[in-house]
């Protein structure tokens, strides 16, 4: 997928129609507008701004009308080099003539092509515009954060912002989560000291296993029951119901899950960052006045 710079093909009709917008033209007066429109038409036909399939033949046709007529008013045919002046006044009429007639079939085919292309407008997501969700979702996260994010999570990431960017809730959501389990598993081993067995290399079994940990007064760094707070609410809100076939997510839930898994993978990313810098002991929030621990109470059934 690429972005489309829709202003390039407004330019390219304007190059044209400098061609041809004349009646009678001096032959000084023609060789930047048949430079331009050159270049940009080949553009075209290279398929740097858009694929030309139906008109394609129309603007080979219409290249080498221009090329032809720059090459004989601008080209020394014997040493094919620039021609140092030019001695006829003003480009033949019946060139002038035949290029308004390639150019006005050229025109005609592109627009019934591009009233074909798959060309659509994808409006802002909350507070994101859809250029930094198509392109830069990643970079919601600092960059001493992305250092310690795999580039797999930082690319499932992107792929999210990318599918929330164009209504595809499903694919938002599973990619978010991609995204939060490549980052857990790096999470876990902070604290576990070592990675898992294959065979528990799974969601809950890491949920489970860090909830455990983090009940372990004894450790000197605990998991930050925060993270697992939200990793069981991801769980239980979006992650069983995608993989059950529950429910159908909107977009609006996408982009919910989209703002918490930014907020998870940071605050995993963190705890990671500072064992990379000599094991600092991760910060745990005070107990406010009033506060009830049970918030952090994570019964072992609910991870599995």
């Amino acid at each position: 997928m690429k972005q489309l710079n829709a202003y390039r093909i407004y330019e390219l009709g304007a190059k044209l129609h400098a061609l041809v917008g004349c009646a009678e033209l001096r032959v000084n007066d023609m060789f930047a507008p048949l430079s331009d429109a050159q270049t940009m038409l080949d553009s075209f036909i290279k398929g740097d701004v858009v694929t030309l399939s139906t008109s394609k033949s129309d603007a080979v046709k219409l290249l080498n009308k221009i090329g032809s007529i720059f090459n004989r008013y601008f080209i020394d045919p014997s040493t094919r080099q620039l021609k140092t002046e030019n001695t006829e006044d003003r480009i033949d009429t019946h060139e002038l003539a035949m290029l308004a007639t390639l150019v006005e079939k050229f025109e005609h085919a592109l627009a019934a092509e591009l009233n074909r292309a798959p060309t659509y407008v994808a409006g802002k997501r909350g507070i994101y515009s859809t250029y930094d969700l198509a392109e830069n979702a990643q970079e919601i996260f600092s960059d001493s954060l992305r250092a310690s994010i795999p580039v797999a999570a930082q690319n499932e990431f992107a792929a999210s912002g990318r599918a929330l960017a164009f209504d595809m809730g499903t694919a938002c959501i599973t990619h978010a989560l991609r995204a939060v389990e490549m980052m857990l598993r790096g999470y876990y081993e902070v604290f576990a000291g070592s990675a898992p067995a294959k065979n528990e290399r799974t969601y809950a079994l890491y949920l489970k296993k860090l909830a455990a940990l983090s009940e372990e007064e004894d450790r000197e760094t605990r998991p930050d029951k925060r993270v697992i707070q939200m990793l069981a609410q991801v769980k239980d809100h979006y992650r069983n119901p995608l993989i059950l076939a529950e429910t159908t997510p909107s977009v609006d839930e996408a982009m919910q899950l989209f703002g918490m898994a930014s907020a998870l993978i940071s605050l995993m990313a963190e705890a990671v960052g500072r064992n990379r810098r000599g094991g600092e002991k991760p910060a745990t929030p005070a107990p406010t006045e009033g506060s009830d621990d049970d918030m952090y109470d994570f019964r072992m059934r609910e991870a599995v």
